[in-house]
């Protein structure tokens, strides 16, 4: 089959993994900025309070390897139908806070555990069922449809809630997480819809040591316990290279998710500027995701995974310094665009590549487990250096030199697409 026509063929799981996880948690983290500097106005909040918002991704450390390892075992169908349901109801517990910031913590948490459950986390399963030579090509059209989304969403919503308040924006968008994610349920190919419980059987043809298709067959159950399959996910080089790469890379998750309008506010310029300067970084993702998922079906991972996550550390480093024009702050905001639309192809391209389907999403949520990690642990170190200096850019100097070293490590991973798969 030609490339371009297995997308064709496989239109519906692609549409449905679209869909599902672009009005999901990688939308939200576009969205989330926007309510930040009125939220943070309207309850007095300081900025180094709202920056341990971040911390609330720790408790997803807890929830991540479950939601991974009950997707490998009953399939994305039914993940995906309790997390549809109760996103929507977190959306309406935010828009019900009086202005206690544990009610905003609590909220923040619940959509992040729930969020987890319609995520890329579920959802790209179906690619990596799916695809085998346009596997890049298939993550890059999921992951650009939060990024598109947010291209002409972000401005829309920063002038709604001028004009009609932030508690109809998160009436809204509880509204719309509900029909995406219903929408999506419904493409999912009837054959996803369950772990057909069959017996091993061997392939048609021989498949390469490698080779990016489904274990055979597809829809084995599984039939190692968690701990044999744990222990043989954390007993792999690759799974740390990863690991330990992405935790250095991912440090600066919170400067572009919870804080990013609050960071641009604080290079004097506006918060419309600062929303309009969110559209630019929304067009770098999308640039980045296109031009990542391209490059890893056609040249070596390693390289393209290093080149790909080393852009931002320029991007901080303009940040960092006094150059305050808004040309140099949008520039600077579309370096990192790129690398996060490149990140969200890289965490699960990386899987599908060294990992057996088999174990594909109790891997993806280990790894997922450290984006969080890093997210927290960032935001903590934000908050930290908030309150001793009331400036961003201590910290964006310090994670400008963690993605530069974080960004090497991947040169280490195996270069040949004949590499034996972990499982």
């Amino acid at each position: 089959m030609s490339y371009l026509g297995e997308i064709r063929q496989n239109m519906r799981p692609l549409a449905a993994a679209s869909i599902g996880s672009g009005t999901s948690l990688p939308l939200f983290a576009y969205t989330n900025s926007v309510f930040a500097p009125h939220l943070v106005e309207e309850f007095g909040w300081s900025r180094s309070q709202f920056a341990l918002v971040g911390l609330t991704m720790l408790t997803t450390l807890f929830i991540l390897p479950f939601v991974g390892r009950f997707t490998d075992k009953v399939g994305v169908f039914r993940i995906a139908i309790i997390g549809t349901i109760f996103v929507p109801i977190c959306f309406l517990g935010y828009a019900a806070q009086q202005g206690a910031f544990w009610h905003f913590l609590v909220a923040s948490t619940s959509i992040l555990a729930i969020g987890s459950l319609t995520s890329p986390l579920v959802y790209t399963r179906l690619i990596a069922e799916k695809f085998e030579r346009a596997t890049g090509l298939a993550l890059t059209i999921v992951n650009c449809v939060p990024a598109l989304l947010a291209m002409a969403m972000v401005p829309a919503l920063n002038w709604f809630i001028e004009d009609y308040g932030w508690r109809l924006g998160y009436i809204g968008l509880a509204i719309m997480t509900l029909i995406g994610g219903v929408t999506a349920i419904l493409l999912i190919p009837p054959e996803s819809r369950t772990i057909k419980r069959e017996p091993k059987q061997a392939p048609d043809k021989p498949i390469a040591a490698g080779e990016n298709v489904p274990d055979y067959p597809a829809t084995a159950p599984v039939q190692f316990t968690a701990k044999q399959d744990y222990s043989s996910i954390l007993s792999s080089k690759i799974f740390w290279l990863i690991f330990i790469g992405m935790f250095m890379c991912l440090l600066q998750t919170p400067l572009h998710a919870s804080q990013m309008n609050l960071m641009l506010v604080d290079n004097e310029i506006s918060m419309q500027t600062a929303a309009n300067i969110v559209t630019v970084y929304a067009l770098g993702t999308v640039v980045g995701r296109i031009a990542c998922g391209l490059a890893l079906d056609r040249y070596p991972t390693p390289i393209v995974t290093t080149l790909s996550m080393v852009l931002p550390a320029l991007g901080f480093y303009l940040l960092a310094t006094d150059i305050n024009t808004v040309a140099i702050i949008t520039f600077s905001m579309f370096l990192v665009g790129l690398s996060i639309g490149a990140e969200s192809d890289l965490i699960s391209y990386l899987v599908a590549r060294y990992f057996k389907l088999r174990i594909y999403n109790t891997t993806l949520g280990l790894v997922y487990c450290v984006s969080f990690l890093a997210s927290a642990l960032g935001a903590l170190a934000i908050s930290f250096t908030l309150k001793l200096t009331d400036s961003f850019s201590p910290y964006l100097y310090f994670v400008a030199g963690s993605i530069a070293v974080g960004s090497l490590l991947f040169l280490l991973m195996p270069w040949s697409r004949d590499s034996e798969k972990v499982g």
